[in-house]
């Protein structure tokens, strides 16, 4: 038997199960017969192989389709590229319950030492001052207080003291939601952000600008219950909100992209790659998947754990309505492009200021990563949001040319220092087209709680269905519920 929300927690008894059959997908080689699965999960991110680990344990067929031919969604180990950087999730906070269980139960080894890397110096309209020098600066126009903090520190300070909630539920509320689903310059401002503060912060956003952002959606990312991430966050810690929280977090041995490989490993032959679907339809208790290549797939239930921005791609039949298809098709995705260089001298001995760079232009970062033997022969240069989108106009090679000229007209050291070893946008990877969805001001809890709600047979999962965390954890959370929904319906 399948096993139900109660009986699968106090018991994981496994059984067999049956299938149903659906109608033709039209205009394509079809395969002569369907495959059969109790559920088809769309996906094999952290969410979908979560949710289909979940369902296999209670003995449901399970079969993941995966549109490219790697694992791991944004879950992505640069293996190609040297020093095998992480291009998408590498941080595994200790609040990660989840992927820390996931990985201990695959014999998966994690290790500290995510976002490691050297303090930074800052260029503001194209000068530099040193992070020590930061607060007695002329290039610093903040006011009061703001002026002891790094523009790494603005966005995370304004965030963790000024926090309102108690737990990572209460932003779930409609009381939260009249007071702080706003966008994150009106938030500033209520609280008296200086103007030279916000325009610091809106350098580094991933979000087009300060009033698409979302306050509500950037407070509900804030760990809670955390003493040790609020100690550090509220001290003039040096460095961006990622290496404050490394102080405390892990990373996966060999790469994040190992675990979800693990985890599709355990499923085994249930995980097929290559198979980016083309339609869903739903009839009565019956769901037929439809993949490009014309395979298809019959089934009780469907779970989508993939990007928004590759769900508005596939053919829902019944359509989705209201909130729900809303929130679908325009929760807005935003991009990162990293651009990652060898070092082939200490520059930093050169000029005497730190190797990492914050700047006011085309790129926001330069991280110096220290590597896990200590060795600090690599950068990646970062830009996010509207930055990347305008540096992706460029082909790689020019992309990579112009971003190594800008590093040298700001930091005269490097020249001749650097060589570019890869380069890599989210927005380019076709089934991704983008690095993550952020719900946007206004309609923040509108949209949390369509992308939720099940519709017909299809049930949704994801890190943009987030509930209660953040990052993998959240991707983890979200594959867990979208399980026991189906649990509840069997």
């Amino acid at each position: 038997m399948k096993l139900n929300r109660r009986q699968f927690v106090s018991t994981t008894a496994v059984a067999a199960a049956a299938t149903m059959q659906a109608a033709a997908f039209p205009g394509s080689a079809m395969a002569a017969t369907a495959e059969k699965s109790d559920v088809v999960v769309i996906g094999a991110g952290y969410s979908g192989l979560n949710a289909a680990i979940m369902l296999k344990d209670a003995g449901y067929k399970v079969t993941v389709l995966e549109a490219s031919d790697r694992i791991g969604g944004r879950a992505f180990t640069g293996d190609h590229i040297e020093g095998r950087p992480e291009l998408g999730a590498n941080q595994i906070g200790p609040q990660y319950a989840r992927v820390r269980d996931m990985a201990q139960r695959l014999g998966v080894e994690l290790s500290h030492g995510a976002n490691l890397n050297a303090p930074f110096t800052f260029s503001i309209g194209g000068k530099l001052v040193r992070n020590e020098d930061w607060a007695k600066s002329e290039l610093n126009k903040t006011v009061g207080a703001e002026r002891e903090l790094l523009p790494t520190q603005l966005m995370s300070s304004f965030l963790v003291k000024n926090d309102p909630f108690q737990n990572s539920s209460q932003w779930l509320q409609e009381a939260a939601a009249g007071a702080y689903d706003i966008s994150l310059g009106q938030w500033l401002q209520r609280l008296g952000a200086s103007p030279a503060a916000m325009r610091l912060i809106s350098e580094g956003l991933i979000a087009p600008d300060l009033w698409s952002a979302s306050a509500l959606d950037l407070l509900q990312g804030i760990p809670r219950n955390f003493s040790e991430f609020k100690e550090q966050s509220s001290d003039s810690v040096k460095g961006d909100s990622h290496e404050q929280a490394a102080i405390v977090s892990s990373r996966v041995v060999g790469g994040t992209q190992r675990l979800p490989e693990a985890m599709a490993a355990y499923l085994g032959d249930s995980v097929q790659r290559n198979k980016a679907v083309a339609r869903i339809e739903m009839n009565g208790t019956k769901a037929e998947v439809t993949c490009l290549d014309g395979t298809r797939y019959d089934s009780s239930f469907v779970v989508s754990a993939v990007p928004l921005t590759v769900l508005r791609r596939i053919s829902i039949y019944p359509h989705l309505a209201g909130d729900q298809r809303e929130a679908v098709m325009m929760t807005p995705y935003a991009n990162t492009t990293f651009i990652y260089m060898n070092v082939n001298k200490p520059f930093w001995e050169d000029d005497g200021m730190d190797a990492s760079l914050w700047t006011d232009g085309p790129i926001n970062l330069v991280r110096q990563a220290f590597d896990y033997d200590g060795t600090r022969d690599r950068l990646v240069a970062l830009s996010t949001g509207l930055k990347a989108n305008q540096l992706d106009q460029l082909p790689h090679k020019e992309r990579g040319e112009f971003v190594i000229k800008e590093i040298e007209r700001l930091r005269p050291s490097t020249v001749g220092a650097l060589e570019v070893s890869g380069i890599h946008s989210w927005a380019e990877q076709p089934f991704n087209a983008g690095c993550s969805g952020a719900l946007p001001a206004g309609n923040t809890l509108r949209y949390a709680q369509a992308l939720v709600k099940p519709h017909d047979r299809l049930h949704f999962a994801g890190e943009h269905t987030k509930r209660l965390e953040v990052g993998m954890e959240s991707a983890m959370e979200s594959g867990e519920r979208a399980a026991l929904e189906i649990f509840d319906r069997s």
